[in-house]
């Protein structure tokens, strides 16, 4: 019984020191996580740093190293209403970008809503739904495939090209 207790009260003492040093560790500032962002309004980091813990010190180390960065050529084409809106560019974004991070990236001004479907693309610089007409607005394939999927969701790959097109 006595061992029993004796086991306990050291497993209390470990839990309450290793508790006592995070705590100190914390206020002393000895752990700290930094992240750093850069570049667009695409929402998505372009680069960061990540802090681990060696044996009581801390080492920085960057996380960019992990990703993967992806080229894609985004074409913007209103020649079917005013031709106001045209872009072709190609864009440099993380791996698993959407097809509207590579919108955003090319600096174009979007105005996008969300929808119980996701976010829907009402406006390229100024151009919006239904200037040309009730039916009319942007829509966007990959690759000359038209993609079911909201902007927002759709992923792009490294040579991928979007073409988003204004419909009348």
């Amino acid at each position: 019984m006595l061992n029993r207790i004796t086991r306990t009260i050291s497993h209390a003492s470990r839990t309450f020191v290793v508790a006592g040093v995070l705590a100190l560790a914390l206020a002393v500032g000895g752990c700290t996580q930094t992240t750093a962002t850069t570049g667009s309004s695409t929402g998505s980091a372009q680069g960061s740093a990540a802090v681990s813990a060696t044996a009581g010190s801390a080492q920085t180390t960057p996380a960019a190293a992990d990703e993967q960065a992806i080229s894609v050529e985004v074409v913007v084409d209103s020649s079917a209403a005013d031709g106001s809106v045209t872009y072709t560019g190609t864009v440099e974004l993380e791996d698993g970008a959407t097809v509207l991070d590579a919108l955003e990236a090319t600096g174009l001004e979007a105005e996008v809503q969300d929808s119980e479907y996701g976010a829907f693309v009402n406006a390229i610089d100024g151009l919006a739904t239904g200037a040309f007409g009730d039916a009319s607005g942007w829509g966007y394939d990959i690759n000359g495939e038209m993609v079911m999927d909201s902007a927002d969701v759709a992923t792009v790959a490294d040579g991928d090209v979007v073409t988003w097109t204004y419909l009348v």
